[in-house]
């Protein structure tokens, strides 16, 4: 008897897709309660405290076990004793191996409410955390990542006794809960943002939610090279928008920022991607979570709207698939 089983392909969208956006919907919704208490008091801080805590939460439950995720301090050898310690809203280290040199207790006596200090060897990732992406919290966040520049300046071999700097594979990023309808023309948040791009390791950014779009849509801040230097035709960051060009070296460099429904799973697992040291800005690094409304019915964005677009749209798309 022949086996009847059908043979598994590639789905777009994915199983589940629609489940994996829970936990970013209960990060919104935790935000937005703080927010509204906010309002309430005259400095309108307790949003973003919330962000920060929520967002390590749901980090710490998505990655592999072997990573740790808090808030604190990165310790190094080489660094002055009178220097001040610098605080970062979220580090990724290799919980596994690394010890933790001290523990700060804060009235929250929950494990997001503690901030600990790791040892730069063990460190893999940091990421700021803003409630709002516009002009001031991008300046904000990248003024804190360069905070990082002592400990990127140089890498010690693998097998070399005593560890300075932060490792090879090392990486940082910048995550924003919201896009306000209010900043959509705050272009300047993009130029902000793109002076980051002379840190080792910088991966670019995430923005969980855009006032003006769809409840699934999220955007994606990412790390472009050019090759020469290209001047921004922005309309809106609510649409899509770049940066201006940053030189370095020989190359440009520039932030684009574009919204779809699938850009939650691909931060996720680009961030799994940059850990493990296999991340391609070029290449998904995972099918999970991928889907969208619009996939449901069918696998073509409606974005396209010419018809000899979507013809060619699906032939390649089925051209892809059938070579996996």
């Amino acid at each position: 008897m022949s086996d009847q089983t059908p043979k598994l392909k590639i789905q777009v969208p994915t199983q589940g897709w629609k489940q994996f956006l829970i936990a970013r919907d209960e990060m919104l919704s935790a935000y937005d309660r703080a927010r509204e208490l906010s309002r309430k008091r005259d400095v309108q801080t307790g949003h973003g405290v919330v962000a920060e805590a929520e967002f390590r939460k749901w980090l710490s439950n998505f990655l592999p076990k072997r990573y740790g995720v808090t808030s604190g301090y990165i310790i190094s050898p080489g660094m002055p004793n009178s220097e001040n310690f610098v605080h970062y809203d979220v580090i990724i280290y290799d919980q596994l191996e690394s010890p933790i040199l001290w523990v700060d207790d804060s009235s929250d006596s929950s494990a997001q409410g503690r901030s600990l200090a790791i040892p730069v060897e063990y460190v893999r990732g940091i990421i700021e955390v803003k409630s709002a992406f516009n002009k001031q919290s991008a300046k904000k966040a990248v003024e804190q990542l360069a905070k990082l520049k002592p400990l990127l300046a140089n890498v010690e071999p693998k097998e070399h006794p005593l560890k300075l700097h932060l490792p090879a594979n090392f990486f940082c990023a910048t995550v924003f809960f919201e896009l306000r309808e209010k900043d959509e023309k705050d272009f300047a948040a993009l130029d902000e943002l793109i002076e980051a791009a002379a840190l080792r390791g910088f991966y670019g950014g995430f923005i969980l939610r855009t006032e003006t779009l769809g409840k699934y849509y999220s955007g994606k801040l990412s790390f472009l090279q050019e090759n020469s230097d290209v001047v921004p035709d922005n309309k809106s960051l609510s649409y899509w928008a770049t940066s201006k060009c940053k030189k370095l070296a020989n190359r440009y460099y520039k932030i684009q920022l574009d919204h779809f429904e699938s850009y939650f799973s691909e931060f996720a697992f680009d961030l799994i991607a940059l850990l493990k040291g296999t991340y391609n800005p070029n290449i998904l690094s995972s099918l999970y979570g991928m889907g969208s409304t619009q996939w449901e019915k069918s696998a073509v964005d409606v974005r396209y709207y010419c018809p000899e677009d979507v013809k060619r749209y699906n032939e390649e798309i089925d051209r892809y698939f059938k070579n996996l």
